[in-house]
């Protein structure tokens, strides 16, 4: 019943949602002065039902009344979702000759409002209704998997937790990466009988399966899943370009002020340093290419550290594993504000602009970490690299080099506009509270 009502609670607070964002769109129109003044009342907007009911149904055809995404997957099926209704209601209101009726602008401006509310409150709602106890679901989960037990009963937007001892579970995670083909064949068999829903989870993590697309043949009872390497079609490689470009052209304006103060920063702290410092990094098909940063270390710093590593052999080990050191003597005082916030990675817009990196990409490489990239060198140099990326935003300088390679490779062979987008969002997070990378 609880989880009943936690759905019907959804439902309701997108609707209210709807009903706020044309609210505000119609009082955003009523600000043009320059417009023809809008003499549609307001009532009449709210009496247009299918601005209401088509998002809803659309949601639920999407599964997002019935399944537990987490929110950057639910938050691109909303996206999805108010981008149909948006289409489906402009041709409603064309064919039926009543776009008369209607400020094309609020309405325009509503689905644009919806595309910001609903995923923000929906956080809101799902993390409240968690702490009241109506957005909770027992889950138990076969398979010893720290990092994936953690985020299944850790995230409040998921709503899963542990089922007291006797308690029986709604859904059952099955881990493949943790037991022989026997032993899943025997744990889906017996679980499906019992439970509401089993979830499977592959033994293959290396593709997004949401952008696969699966059919079966039926004389063989057998699913096929067609796997792309979505950076190797040239008219994606093309988009990706373009937008790499859009985006910091757009956004080189904001910047030119913060990258002035940091100028004068390191110039008025160390009036001996060089602004800049650039240094050799792995481009695209290993075309080496002149990698810019903030100088953030002192000039003469390789004797510093070559007397601090004598202190501190402990710190050679730790390098072999990071490739960078816990405390670098090297690193000057405004250095350490600008790598904590990855403040001194702004330069390299302008390898954007040369071309030689994308905003978003893997990490650009040092020449002498070609070698130790390994078998995966080739998926690594077949894209540009990027200002940030998949890395930068699973767990900073805590990443190990193994694993920054094994989420790059990821990142190029699923790749897609929307993961571009939650990559930039969370390196805007991670940059204002949390620290920053090498």
């Amino acid at each position: 019943m609880k989880d009943i009502a936690a759905k019907f609670i959804f439902i309701v607070f997108d609707i209210l949602i709807i009903t706020l964002s044309l609210y505000f769109s119609y009082i955003i129109r009523e600000e043009f002065e320059t417009l023809q003044k809008n003499t549609i009342p307001l009532e009449q907007y709210f009496q247009f039902y299918p601005l209401f009911v088509v998002p809803v149904l659309l949601f639920t055809y999407e599964g997002i009344y019935t399944y537990r995404y987490d929110f950057w997957h639910e938050s691109r099926l909303v996206l999805k979702g108010i981008i149909f209704s948006a289409i489906l209601i402009f041709a409603y209101l064309a064919m039926t000759k009543a776009i008369v009726e209607y400020s094309r602008l609020v309405i325009g401006l509503t689905f644009v409002i919806m595309a910001l509310l609903i995923p923000l409150f929906k956080n809101i709602s799902k993390k409240v209704l968690h702490k009241l106890g109506l957005w909770k679901k027992k889950a138990k989960i076969y398979g010893n998997d720290i990092f994936l037990t953690e985020e299944i009963y850790g995230n409040p937007y998921l709503g899963y937790v542990k089922p007291k001892p006797g308690e029986e579970p709604s859904t059952v995670f099955v881990n493949s990466k943790t037991s022989d083909l026997p032993t899943l064949k025997k744990i889906i068999s017996s679980q499906i009988k019992t439970s509401h829903e089993v979830i499977f989870i592959p033994l293959m993590d290396d593709y997004d399966l949401t952008h696969s697309h699966i059919y079966d043949l039926s004389n063989t009872r057998t699913n096929l899943i067609v796997f792309q390497n979505r950076l190797k079609s040239r008219s994606r490689v093309l988009f990706k370009n373009v937008s790499d470009f859009t985006l910091s052209l757009g956004i080189f304006p904001i910047l030119i002020p913060v990258m002035l103060w940091i100028a004068y920063t390191i110039k008025r702290d160390n009036p001996n340093e060089k602004i800049l410092f650039k240094q050799k990094r792995l481009g695209k098909k290993g075309k080496p290419f002149s990698c810019y940063k903030f100088q953030t270390m002192h000039e003469n710093g390789d004797k510093m550290l070559e007397t601090y590593l004598k202190e501190h052999p402990d710190e050679i080990d730790y390098y072999q594993t990071y490739h960078k050191y816990r405390n670098d003597p090297r690193i000057t005082k405004v250095g350490h504000f600008l790598r904590r916030t990855s403040l001194d990675e702004l330069p390299q817009i302008f390898n954007v602009f040369r071309g030689d990196m994308s905003f978003i990409g893997p990490r650009p490489y040092m020449l002498n970490e070609e070698k130790k990239i390994g078998e995966e060198i080739e998926t690594i140099l077949s894209v540009k690299p990027g200002i940030t990326g998949l890395w930068q935003v699973s767990g900073r300088s805590d990443v190990d080099f193994y694993s920054r390679v094994e989420l790059d490779v990821w990142y190029i062979r699923n790749w897609n506009l929307w993961m571009d987008l939650v990559i930039l969002i969370k390196t805007i997070k991670t940059v204002l509270f949390k620290d920053g990378a090498s």
